[in-house]
């Protein structure tokens, strides 16, 4: 089910009717393991995207970039929020033998430094719930015009 779920997303993302025509790549990093990127103008707002899935690591994540440039290494300044959940991958978080999930929200903000198509995001989110502090996030990956 989860994954017929983000391989529809993924084929709306690329789809000449979805929101990936100025930008989609890869990603590997948050939200989500392996992740399917999308950077489009919406309506006027330069909005982002990426929704991954990576075996027992998921997510998705939005973002509204409030700077943005065509050229030079810094293409994007970007506030973003999402969702990760990771199903039995962190065995020394666990306290019992019970099988234990770790699930948070994160809202924060990230830059997207590029040359050519290959890409990095670093950002810092507050985070909600398995993890109630602030965590650095990252993405790394490939953008196709």
């Amino acid at each position: 089910m989860k994954k017929e779920f983000f391989l529809s997303f993924t084929l709306l993302a690329v789809s000449d009717q979805g929101f990936a025509k100025d930008q989609f790549g890869v990603s590997m990093g948050n939200p989500g393991g392996i992740n399917f990127v999308a950077k489009k103008e919406i309506s006027g707002l330069p909005l982002q995207f990426a929704i991954g899935y990576a075996g027992a690591v998921y997510g998705v994540e939005g973002g509204y970039q409030f700077f943005r440039r065509d050229s030079g290494a810094i293409r994007s300044i970007q506030f973003v929020a999402g969702a990760t959940r990771a199903d039995e991958v962190f065995d020394f978080y666990r306290d019992s033998e019970d099988e234990y999930d770790l699930s948070w929200e994160y809202i924060g903000i990230s830059s997207t430094i590029q040359y050519g198509g290959f890409f990095v995001e670093p950002g810092i989110s507050a985070t909600n719930g398995e993890f109630s502090d602030s965590l650095m996030s990252l993405q790394v990956g490939w953008l196709w015009d």
